[in-house]
């Protein structure tokens, strides 16, 4: 008998503890920011910040372009492209990729600040290629 109490009596813990994939993206997204960010991705790229936004279901990367790669004239279209490709081949998203998120990607100017150079929103729709 104790041991149907002590399963009743657990049960509402063992639900709340269960965390839904937008709560552990947001989670997982503040954590990131707070470990490593600003890191440099390259030479003249810097990710400034990662956010989740729950009303669109987006995985939102922030990064910093600086040195001769800091220009307005970036071939967006291909940029685009190679951002897509990126989603496509990351493990790592995998599971956000399976429930269908976005995934956006924001470059700002290092020497015009405020300026965005690129901003490309990568969705289901391009990542699985329908």
């Amino acid at each position: 008998m104790k041991k149907y109490l002590f399963l009743l009596f657990s049960l509402p813990l063992l639900t709340a503890c269960h965390e839904s994939l937008e709560d552990k993206a947001e989670r997982e997204a503040d954590e990131f920011t707070k470990k490593n960010c600003p890191i440099a991705v390259s030479e003249n790229i810097v990710n400034d910040s990662m956010k989740y936004e729950k009303e669109t279901r987006t995985i939102h990367y922030f990064y910093t372009i600086s040195g001769k790669a800091d220009t307005t004239a970036i071939n967006k279209q291909q940029a685009k492209e190679e951002l897509i490709k990126g989603v496509k081949d990351a493990m790592t998203i995998r599971t956000y990729k399976e429930h269908g998120f976005n995934f956006a990607y924001t470059y700002f100017s290092a020497k015009n600040k405020g300026q965005i150079l690129i901003d490309v929103k990568v969705t289901p729709k391009d990542y699985n290629g329908k």
